[in-house]
């Protein structure tokens, strides 16, 4: 398969001033040993799309996810799509991000899409672990925080490249009219998504509860800054 994997957020320090502080070089190595190196080795092309915040190692992210067929660094909160407008919300600043980075995929020659972060490190293989469907929009779990909704692990999301558009319109949904009147980022997409595609092809890959943050399966690195 031809497979775009699309890296959205932080990836060197944080140009969102009082947030978390970041540097994709904690993460990358793990990154090709557990996703992008196993996909290859069975036959995959892989394909990086980067949109990112304005930071001094861009260049080098640039060369070290190769070959990165579009890439984006912008100031945080920059609106590419309204036409440059500032927005200060922070939830609004993720969604803005992802959308701006869901954009550089229309029109690639892809089958798959796989939507994460700079600072993922894994302790396994997801693929090995789960047995996925890639006709399907596929979240990793449901969040333990929100038991009471359906509200889902934003972390690493894979779906067919024909979903792009369906995709697109559920982070636009979730962001305007969040389920329940409840804003979580992200997280909100899994309702947004059956509204889009139909619950049968939005699934979860493990039927636990699991957080975000801590978990069995990865790692965040970030530190507080």
């Amino acid at each position: 398969m031809k497979i775009g994997i699309n890296l959205v957020g932080v990836s060197y320090n944080n140009a969102i001033e009082g947030g978390r502080l970041r540097d994709y070089e904690n993460s990358i190595q793990n990154f090709y040993k557990n996703v992008v190196n196993p996909l290859r080795e069975n036959g995959h092309d892989i394909k990086f799309y980067l949109f990112s915040y304005s930071n001094e190692k861009q260049d080098k992210i640039i060369e070290d996810y190769s070959p990165a067929i579009k890439h984006t660094f912008v100031e945080p909160g920059y609106n590419k799509l309204g036409g440059g407008d500032k927005v200060s919300n922070g939830m609004k600043i993720m969604t803005v991000s992802y959308l701006n980075s869901l954009q550089q995929l229309k029109d690639e020659d892809l089958d798959l899409v796989i939507s994460t972060r700079y600072d993922i490190n894994f302790f396994k293989n997801p693929f090995e672990e789960y047995n996925y469907d890639f006709t399907k929009c596929s979240f990793l779990w449901r969040e333990p925080e929100f038991m009471d909704l359906p509200i889902v692990n934003d972390t690493f999301i894979v779906f067919p490249h024909s979903m792009l558009e369906s995709f697109y319109n559920a982070v636009i949904e979730m962001e305007t009219n969040p389920p329940h009147g409840v804003n979580s980022g992200m997280h909100n997409l899994y309702l947004p998504m059956v509204n889009q595609v139909g619950e049968d092809d939005v699934v979860w890959m493990d039927e636990e509860f699991k957080s975000a943050v801590n978990n069995n399966l990865y790692k965040l690195e970030r530190t507080e800054g």
